[in-house]
């Protein structure tokens, strides 16, 4: 900054300078800040036992959207005020920036960093620099003179609400800032809602089949009919449901699972999470992704334990089929016995054949028994704009919202535009 000058330029470093050279009193006003102001102005709440301090900020999460600070910023001031024991104020809607350094003012115009970097020369102003008494009248206007009788100012006059911090978080967390390549303009797009394909295969097991080899396909026993035709089928309908763990930690509970079961549970999924709009797809709240992610991590193990406890209780089923697999291809074998039981020097047997016929039911078994496991495949897709603008996929999607009672507000701010640009745009085109 240049020595003297009214008009300037309000630079993080300026604005730092301000913030250390404060003796008596330091007022701090801006929709946000930048995290290297607010590292400088959390290290003189440590001054506070000469040095008055008052900082008003805004707490609404658009000002982060919009670029005018950083969130970590706010909790830097936050934990530090908290240390401290500093009451930090609340103005809504506020967008103008303020300094008050002992006798010294700069008011500002706080930069949206997502449509310009912001200047860095005093030839291209965006403050204005006060001296002298004219900061008395702004510290007062700012209920931050201790020698007043008044108790409010015109702005500041609400206390920071940690409630509401969260709030703002929350919402962050749901509906983040997008990244902005400053370099570019365009009309920007943003979506609440994202397209999902959701995919779960191998989680059932009631039609698994595998192939009985070519030497066994003829069968007269009744009871392996039941199980083979020229395919064999795994007893699961014998089974019936299992016990499995369902849950983690003190919540975990022993649920009855069959197929019926995991097919009800993966609808469940879907229905609380996504909602899907015929001749487009299925969709996401953005905000619900995390949670939307867990589920079917949740229903992944529990198909895994599921696996894990038919393979148990199909293999008391082992015996039973081994035997009557060798009764009954034994007689044709002791007829005919196959080709490779009477090579290389071996004269087969009834003991010998019994044995082999064991090792083949055993290897029919196995294969039965060797479920694939689960897989998922989940892939997200962005809203197009013109998507949006089609009431085939806008109507369909706040009626369902409707019937499943999503809150009004939030089927209000499904979409948004504003001029900015992403640094990758990745919009899916169904038109």
């Amino acid at each position: 900054m240049t020595e003297g000058r009214t008009f300037t330029v309000a630079t993080d470093a300026e604005i730092v300078n301000l913030i250390e050279a404060a003796q008596r009193r330091l007022v701090v006003i801006a929709p946000a800040l930048s995290l290297l102001v607010a590292k400088a102005l959390a290290r003189r709440f440590n001054d506070l036992d000469h040095l008055d301090v008052r900082v008003i900020v805004d707490a609404d999460p658009e000002v982060y959207r919009l670029g005018f600070g950083e969130q970590e910023a706010l909790e830097e001031i936050r934990q530090a005020a908290t240390r401290n024991l500093l009451d930090l104020r609340e103005q809504t809607g506020v967008r103008i920036g303020v300094v008050i350094s002992d006798d010294t003012t700069m008011i500002f115009a706080p930069v949206s960093k997502n449509i310009e970097a912001g200047s860095e020369t005093a030839e291209k102003p965006n403050a204005i620099m006060l001296r002298g008494s004219s900061s008395d009248s702004l510290i007062s206007a700012a209920g931050a003179d201790p020698l007043s009788a008044a108790s409010k100012g015109e702005i500041g006059n609400s206390a920071l609400d940690p409630a509401k911090v969260e709030a703002m978080q929350a919402d962050l967390a749901r509906n983040p800032p997008a990244k902005f390549d400053i370099a570019r303009r365009m009309q920007v797009f943003t979506s609440r809602v994202v397209y999902v394909e959701f995919e779960i295969k191998n989680f059932t097991l009631s039609r698994k089949q595998v192939p009985l080899p070519r030497d066994f396909q003829t069968v007269v026993n009744a009871q392996l009919r039941d199980q083979i035709t020229s395919r064999l089928t795994a007893p699961i309908a014998q089974l019936g449901a299992v016990k499995v763990s369902v849950g983690t930690g003190d919540s975990a509970q022993e649920e009855l699972i069959d197929d019926t079961w995991l097919r009800k549970a993966r609808k469940q999924i879907e229905d609380l999470y996504t909602f899907q709009i015929d001749n487009f797809g299925r969709v996401i709240l953005r905000e619900d992704r995390e949670k939307f992610d867990a589920a079917i991590q949740e229903f992944t193990t529990v198909v895994e334990s599921y696996h894990a406890a038919v393979r148990k209780a199909l293999d008391e089923h082992r015996k039973t089929f081994r035997d009557n697999f060798v009764a009954e291809f034994l007689p044709r074998w002791k007829t005919s016995p196959p080709t490779y039981m009477s090579q290389w020097g071996r004269t087969p047997d009834e003991t010998s054949l019994s044995k082999e016929l064991e090792n083949r039911a055993n290897e029919v078994f196995d294969e039965m028994m060797n479920f694939a496991p689960p897989t998922v495949r989940l892939v997200e897709k962005n809203v197009s704009p013109k998507n949006v603008e089609d009431p085939r996929f806008l109507d369909p999607l706040r009626r369902i919202m409707e019937k499943r009672r999503v809150p009004r507000q939030i089927i209000e701010s499904l979409f948004a535009s504003g001029d900015a640009a992403p640094q990758q745009p990745d919009f899916l085109d169904l038109s």
